[in-house]
């Protein structure tokens, strides 16, 4: 039995972790009391009893007394998952109507947080997949997640430009290139003169797409965070940075010199 994936979904219908700990706790062990459930799940009696009334207030149980004890049980499942599909599926419905309905001209496209690798991995697929005519891109991330998006992009004559500093240590820079280019058609500069400094954990991703929506994120405290706007200044702000660190590439691999050096105040 898959436990994390269980309580994975059962977040995906509105409970939080530890709510449906508990929930599948009386999944295993029905006409539980709190005590029951605390002692089995290690935790606190009274956060235990706190999600046992959450979870009763939103249906997902119900509660009997015996002998002045109160003691717990889940719906009847069959019911209880014919009934959450039928509530999302209404929701839906309602929200593709009603969410055509608001006005949104003139409005400023706001900021949104990720906070997982997962989130971030797939904001950027669905960035890609949008893209019309170029995508820059700033990582040292693993490209053979996005492998389908590249190949859908390469089909479609989307022009994609990848800058990376040299931190990554390749074997054959040349032979890198071009095997990108020929598999992904991703145009690639790599910057060696930089001395960018990075422990080989460290993670990070600059992307923009079309001039309309960008994202940045890292790991650079262990921990992902990034954020993703569809406001334009964002985005002509992180093509431009990616830009400048290519023509700096390509100055300095004419001239031979490590520019950053050169010009920065003593």
């Amino acid at each position: 039995m898959e436990i994390n994936k269980i309580l994975d979904n059962l977040e995906s219908i509105g409970l939080s972790r530890k709510e449906g700990e508990v929930f599948l706790e009386l999944v295993k062990n029905s006409n539980s009391n709190g005590s029951q459930i605390a002692k089995s799940l290690g935790y606190p009696r009274t956060t235990v009893y706190q999600n046992l009334d959450l979870l009763e207030k939103k249906g997902f149980i119900k509660s009997y007394m015996d002998k002045e004890i109160t003691y717990y049980e889940t719906i009847d499942l069959d019911e209880f998952l014919t009934e959450q599909k039928k509530r999302v599926s209404d929701a839906v419905t309602v929200l593709k109507t009603e969410l055509k309905k608001i006005d949104t001209s003139g409005t400023q496209k706001q900021f949104y947080n990720l906070n997982s690798l997962e989130n971030i991995e797939k904001r950027i697929k669905q960035m890609l997949l949008k893209a019309e005519s170029y995508v820059y891109m700033n990582t040292n991330m693993d490209l053979n997640i996005f492998k389908k998006e590249f190949n859908r992009l390469k089909k479609r004559g989307v022009r994609v430009i990848l800058f990376q500093f040299h931190k990554l240590k390749y074997e054959k820079v040349d032979i890198y290139k071009a095997s990108l280019l020929e598999e992904y058609g991703i145009e690639v500069y790599i910057r060696d003169a930089f001395n960018y400094k990075s422990n080989d954990k460290e993670q990070r991703i600059m992307i923009e797409v079309d001039e309309k929506v960008a994202l940045i994120a890292s790991n650079y405290e262990g921990k992902y965070n990034g954020t993703y706007s569809e406001n334009k200044l964002l985005a002509t702000i992180v093509k431009e940075h990616i830009l400048n660190d290519i023509n700096l590439s390509k100055i300095e691999e004419k001239y031979g010199k490590n520019l950053v050096e050169e010009i920065a105040f003593r």
